[in-house]
């Protein structure tokens, strides 16, 4: 049977094309303001040869033991590591370590006393019976527990973030960012290299074309934010030193100190300024970039009209569109930067920020400071703290029980409390390119990252004119490139969205040609054929899915379907109980477990996983009528 006819999406319903969509909307959106800083100096050569390799900081102990010392207590070097034994008790009894949310009952605990850290998901129902349990071990801590912590589990080579984050500030646990409660992804949300590449030292891919897929063994070069994030690979450097017992003309090292603001700026750009979302340039990876490097090199950041929303609460990533709408840097005449105030070896202690911070912002405002009398400046709570006044503490908008200094540099805090009307994030306006990366980009690059990012703009926020739009680009960028994967996945994904499967079949089977591990392509290829009954195909395509990413429970529900309608019973059943041991709340896939137990003759069977269905329908209905 032919795969892809309107008709066919429409005979099994519209449950399953709304899933995915959803799934589309969330793994290609990332995060809002940038004014054009003054033109840039001529940026000198990187000092890195490009034949340089990673060494990891341990390298730089050697010659360089009083920063290492000193940066390892900073908290991007805390980014991520790997659990330790000693770390469960700690974690299990930060704060009360049960909570709900979404339906479902969550816990911390231990097993055994040299046990893994378990998150484990609950659900009850109203008698108090449990309708399902289930227990993952935890591997990786990201966040130094500043502002707090998350947690990775790692199947294989692959990355998944635990719904269950700890947060300082309150002293509580909660959902993990990026998990709101009606878009709740359990344990199944992938952390690919987009997020590790910003949390970690250097990543080992699984091969050189793998996206998302690290190496099983050691994963990681180095697991926090080392040395060489800033100052590029340091082969060369340390083979010099080596070699040579007198100085060096050149040290074949990048010092971001000597290099031009922008590219100073860059070098923290790279993780801090996140943006609506980032495109890569064509053949280019995150990991690409190297210290020295123009940043639109490698990527281009959209940004949005404000970093604020109407409430004045920023994203937890937008300090870089904060201070770039101050006066501050406006003013600056391209001085004022990152580490202006922030020192990138080290943090002053608790009780040394104040004066630590005040001596920063008196290196411009010695001469006009402050207007209050130094009586009043002295007074609780600001102490004569500069920041106390003007870069205030405000409420993340994407990051539950949070808060972080306001980067805009505000002159009257009380402004902080709700933005003035021209900071409210324009709807309907397109994102656009941060700050020169706009100019500095070829024109034919421009306009294919403008298709790539609008169309994650439409998907957001459901903008079928901006569609259109990204559509147009991206046409002319296909046009003028056949051979452009990225570009040619996406206008899969358009024609998906736009109920046209056949020509989405034909996009994804062309990516696929080349890059046959491109699980985004195989998820909707996979739904295409389950939607339009191809389901020979179907299996194929599901087998190949589900040997990438055994995990995927969703992917589970379409195949089991698949493999009763081409005949083996058995299999169709151990499919289905799987998926559902990765996520027993895909009540489709309870009910076509049922079906199945029926059909095989298990009558008790069947009317339990119906019992199930019905029991975990109402708790899952039941929280969305609360919120």
């Amino acid at each position: 049977m032919t795969a892809g006819s309107a008709e066919g999406i429409s005979r099994r319903g519209r449950g399953a094309l709304a899933a995915v969509i959803v799934v589309v909307a969330v793994t290609l959106i990332n995060r809002p303001r940038g004014n054009d800083p003054p033109a840039p100096l001529p940026p000198p050569a990187t000092a890195v040869p490009l034949t340089a390799r990673f060494v990891g900081s341990d390298a730089c102990r050697v010659c360089h033991e009083e920063i290492f010392e000193r940066y390892a207590a900073h908290p991007m070097s805390q980014a991520l590591r790997k659990l330790e034994p000693g770390d469960v008790a700690k974690f299990s009894e930060s704060g009360p370590g049960q909570f709900s949310a979404a339906g479902r009952t969550y816990r911390i605990e231990r097993r055994g006393p040299q046990g893994p850290m378990l998150h484990v998901e609950s659900m009850a129902d109203s008698k108090g019976k449990v309708l399902y349990e289930q227990v993952e071990p935890i591997d990786y801590v990201i966040g130094a527990g500043v502002k707090g912590r998350s947690f990775l589990l790692k199947r294989g080579g692959l990355f998944f973030q635990s719904p269950l984050s700890y947060y300082t500030r309150k002293a509580r646990w909660d959902l993990s960012p990026g998990f709101p409660a009606e878009l709740h992804y359990r344990f199944t949300r992938r952390v690919g290299n987009h997020c590790l590449s910003c949390h970690s030292g250097q990543l080992v891919n699984e091969q050189p074309a793998a996206m998302d897929r690290f190496s099983v063994e050691t994963p990681f070069l180095e697991e926090g934010i080392g040395c060489e994030r800033c100052h590029g690979p340091g082969s060369a450097h340390v083979a010099a030193y080596q070699e040579t017992e007198g100085d060096l003309t050149e040290t074949l090292i990048v010092n971001p100190a000597r290099l031009s603001h922008e590219r100073q700026q860059d070098v923290c750009n790279q993780c801090h300024l996140e943006g609506k979302v980032r495109i890569p340039r064509q053949g280019h990876r995150f990991a690409d970039y190297r210290p020295g490097e123009p940043l639109s090199e490698t990527w281009t950041v959209f940004v949005g009209e404000s970093p604020f929303d109407e409430e004045g609460r920023p994203l937890f990533t937008s300090h870089v569109e904060q201070m770039n709408s101050s006066r501050c840097f406006q003013g600056s005449q391209g001085r004022l930067g990152c580490t202006s105030c922030h020192d990138p070896h080290g943090r002053p202690p608790a009780e040394q920020a104040a004066a630590f911070y005040r001596e920063r912002c008196n290196r411009c405002h010695a001469e006009q400071g402050c207007r209050l009398p130094e009586s009043q400046r002295r007074r609780p709570p600001a102490l004569g703290s500069c920041i106390h006044c003007h870069m205030p503490r405000v409420h993340s908008r994407d990051v539950a029980h949070t808060t972080q200094a306001n980067h805009a540099i505000v002159r009257r805090p009380s402004l902080t409390s709700r933005q003035a009307r021209v900071e409210r994030e324009a709807a309907g306006e397109p994102w656009h390119p941060f700050g020169r990366m706009g100019i500095d980009i070829p024109e034919e690059a421009l306009a294919r990252a403008k298709g790539l990012a609008w169309f994650r703009q439409a998907v957001d926020t459901k903008d079928s004119p901006l569609m259109e739009q990204a559509r147009v680009h991206l046409e002319e960028s296909q046009r003028r490139n056949p051979d452009d994967l990225e570009v040619l996945r996406t206008l899969g994904f358009l024609a998906f969205r736009s109920q046209q499967p056949d020509k989405a079949r034909r996009l994804f089977e062309t990516v696929l040609k080349q890059h046959p591990d491109d699980e985004g392509c195989l998820s909707h290829l996979l739904l295409i054929c389950f939607l339009s009954r191809d389901d020979k195909a179907g299996v194929v395509v599901a087998r190949r899915l589900l040997a990438l990413n055994p995990w995927d429970g969703e992917a589970h529900g379409p195949y089991a379907d698949m493999l009763e309608a081409t005949g083996p019973l058995e299999a169709a059943i151990a499919a289905a109980e799987r998926g559902l041991a990765l996520d027993p709340t895909v009540l489709d896939m309870r009910r076509s477990l049922a079906r199945f137990y029926r059909k095989a003759g298990r009558e008790e069977d069947a009317a339990e996983q119906e019992r199930l269905a019905r029991e975990i329908g109402r708790r899952l209905e039941s929280s969305r009528t609360d919120r």
